[in-house]
């Protein structure tokens, strides 16, 4: 049987078991949960070592049960993160559990990113604790979030909008706070090639009736990884205090992190007019050197967050929140480019820059809003109204430098390397600014017996983006836009086990800039609504759970048209049905996963060239499954994870053909004493077969790329609980 037959018949498997979990159990009854601004803990996170949270924030809803939302979400704990951990793909690697989500490349550089239902995501959107702005790209350290939030879909009523307007989904991170019991958890951890990180744990609970909170997190790293001549070295620290009582709850949380990565692996890309004439077929991927880019080559980043959060009752019925943050990096190191193969024989050109490096980015973010509970006859409503505002200003350092040019082969490695060019440091300049405002409005609506819940809102957003000479400061373009951005969904339940629901939703993002080959090159394209219907069937069987939903978004594009105009004219349609399981299936088994089937397709393009074409980066069958399996032995557990990749393309054109590809994660932990303290030893090889392939990029702005999968992948850790 094929990889990929394999592979559905397992999901189908799990499929029809719930679907007959769910007929044999329909009458019996069930928890109900109401959507509340304060989470509640439940049946299915109980366990506390479960992968899958119960609760999630559902931003300007509030937080709420997942099965409880008439939308696809899903809540990560830190378990999933440990469990999915892989050095230099931090989240990513977690990420991927969710069959909506396809990661492109498998490195830490700015070409890995995220694509949601065939839509690019990018990670400087990822929300903070429910507020935007505070995390950018690159490697994101992960020790200190407690779960990690996804939404599938358009939904700019729910999480706002970020600063590169991502269109596809919702991701946020929440980070780990004090709980009721102490703990002091210390750990150290080697991976492949002698890469090491040391970390600390600390959370305490103060006050009378322990209202004063306190979670510290710090980690240390440093080493060499799979990927030859990639060295690595960092460190980071992460505080959150928080404050609880009656009327109120309050945080604040800082955060530092630093890294430095030599000879950073880089996206290899295939020029349109070389495929098919001096570049005729897809290298394989087991034969090619692991990494194209030279030992200097650099990238570096210093970040530091601060996160300030308060919420006060005002009255039985009337709730105000809160929310304030800043976020700075620094990019003091910036030598890197991407290699282009010229030709079957596997040679490749490269040239690196050196006359900016350096760059500074800050950015600032306050939210605020009322919410308010009321009964109307035999519908409860939670009335919510919010101000959010998001600003980013971007510097750097220019001065004019000189340029390595290299020479290499994909199949030997470089060949010609000049050395790093000379990066002299220039005058610091304002290159960008830009402003993001809104105000909404939503209504949670739920009915007495609580099987109808509706969820409505609308959202008015304004962007205004400044571009700025860096010779005089003098502004050199600008756009400012509003629109209004609905959301309306609904959820019912068949019975205590089974719910239907539907949603429509709206978010605001701009297109890419016009080229300097149009009539209209300085024009600022209006910003664009890309708009989602779903309609999906949730499965709650107390222990598990179990999702199926079928969507349809169409995001706007820009084309150049016949008269050498670009305008907005072209669309990007992605529709398809996918299926997630989670929770404990079985007393001593939890699953995680499911599948995706997928159609993303261009439409109306320029000329009609591409379309009907398969969108770059998207596959056709997205899926994964993993398990988690506590044996007989006691405090040892199995965990196994698979991941299918179906056949995709890293071009808009659909020449450049990229295989599909099947992974497999293997680990096993073991839950001891030492030193008459709790102790716990983890042991993980990701990429079990040393299976080596190519991974389309995602990013918008990397087409025709291609990026090398790190092989085998051995993970040691030890962690003491004092």
């Amino acid at each position: 049987m094929k990889k990929r037959q394999l592979t559905t018949a397992i999901l189908t498997a799990l499929m029809t078991v719930s679907v007959s979990a769910y007929a044999a159990e329909k009458s019996e009854g069930m928890n109900t949960y109401e959507l509340a601004p304060v989470e509640v803990e439940g049946e299915r996170a109980a366990e506390t070592d479960a992968m899958t949270a119960e609760t999630a924030s559902l931003g300007a809803l509030g937080s709420g049960d997942v099965l409880e939302a008439p939308m696809n979400v899903i809540s990560y704990t830190d378990e999933t993160l440990k469990k999915s951990f892989v050095p230099t793909r931090a989240f990513l690697n977690a990420a991927t559990n969710n069959p909506s989500v396809m990661v492109g490349g498998a490195s830490t550089n700015n070409n890995v990113e995220l694509q949601i239902r065939g839509i690019s995501f990018n990670t400087h959107d990822i929300l903070l604790d429910g507020v935007p702005g505070m995390i950018m790209m690159q490697n994101q350290p992960t020790n200190y979030i407690g779960r990690m939030e996804i939404i599938a879909g358009p939904n700019a009523v729910i999480g706002g909008i970020g600063l590169q307007q991502s269109a596809s989904g919702f991701i946020n991170f929440v980070p780990k706070k004090a709980e009721a019991k102490p703990n002091l958890d210390i750990t150290t951890s080697y991976s492949s090639s002698r890469y090491f990180s040391h970390g600390i744990d600390w959370g305490q609970r103060f006050g009378k009736n322990q209202e004063w909170g306190i979670r510290i997190n710090a980690e240390t790293h440093n080493g060499r990884t799979t990927m030859s001549g990639e060295d690595l070295r960092g460190r980071d620290l992460y505080v959150n205090i928080d404050h609880e009582d009656a009327k109120s709850k309050s945080s604040f949380l800082y955060g530092y992190d630093t890294e430095v990565n030599h000879g950073m692996p880089e996206v290899l890309r295939i020029k349109d007019a070389n495929w098919g004439t001096s570049v005729t077929h897809l290298p394989a991927a087991k034969s090619v050197v692991k990494n194209f880019m030279p030992r200097w080559a650099l990238l570096s980043h210093t970040h530091r967050v601060y996160l300030l959060q308060h919420e006060q009752k005002l009255g039985r019925n009337l709730t105000a929140y809160a929310k304030a943050g800043i976020m700075h990096r620094d990019w003091p190191g910036y030598l890197t480019s991407k290699p282009w193969l010229q030709n079957d024989a596997g040679d490749y050109t490269l040239s690196i820059d050196g006359s900016s490096t350096m760059g500074k980015t800050d950015r600032r973010a306050f939210m605020t809003g009322l919410k308010y509970d009321v009964t109307s006859g035999i519908l409860d409503h939670t009335l919510t109204v919010g101000y959010d505002y998001l600003s980013q200003h971007n510097r750097s350092n220019y001065a004019p430098g000189t340029t390595s040019n290299l020479t290499g082969n994909i199949y030997q490695g470089l060949i010609t390397d000049p050395g790093a060019p000379r990066a002299p440091e220039g005058q610091w300049y304002v290159g960008s600014k830009t402003n993001y405002r809104s105000i909404f409005l939503t209504d949670s609506i739920a009915t007495k017996d609580g099987r109808l819940k509706v969820v409505a809102g609308v959202r008015h957003q304004t962007i205004h983006t400044r571009s700025l000479s860096r010779t005089t400061g003098a502004e050199t373009k600008s756009y400012e836009k509003s629109a209004n951005t609905p959301t309306i969904g609904a959820l019912y339940k068949l019975s205590p086990r089974m719910a239907i629901y539907a949603n429509y939703a709206e978010t605001l993002g701009t297109v890419s800039s016009p080229p300097n080959t149009v009539v209209n090159k300085d024009d600022v394209m209006p910003p664009v609504k890309t708009k989602q219907y779903e309609l999906g069937a949730k499965w709650d069987m107390g222990s598990w759970a179990s999702t199926l939903s079928l969507f349809r978004i169409n995001q706007p594009t820009a084309i150049v048209n016949a008269s050498n105009y670009y305008v907005i004219d072209g669309l990007t349609r992605s529709q398809g049905i996918e299926w997630n399981v989670f929770g404990r299936v079985a007393p001593r088994l939890n699953v995680m996963g499911g599948f995706m089937i997928l159609n993303a397709e261009y439409e109306r393009t320029q000329g009609g060239l591409k379309d009907g074409n398969q969108v770059f980066g998207t596959p056709q069958f997205n899926a994964t499954l993993a398990l988690d399996w506590e044996t007989k032995a006691k405090g040892l557990n199995i965990y196994g994870r698979m991941h299918y990749f179906g056949t995709s393309y890293a071009d808009s054109l659909n020449r450049i053909e990229v295989p599909a590809w099947t992974r497999v994660d293997l680990g096993a932990q073991y839950k001891t004493e030492a030193f008459g303290c709790p102790a716990t030893l983890n042991f993980m090889v990701y990429n079990v077969f040393n299976k080596m392939y190519w991974s389309t990029t995602t990013v918008k702005w990397s087409e025709n790329g291609l990026m090398l999968n790190p092989g085998r992948t051995y993970m040691l850790s030890a962690t003491i609980s004092l």
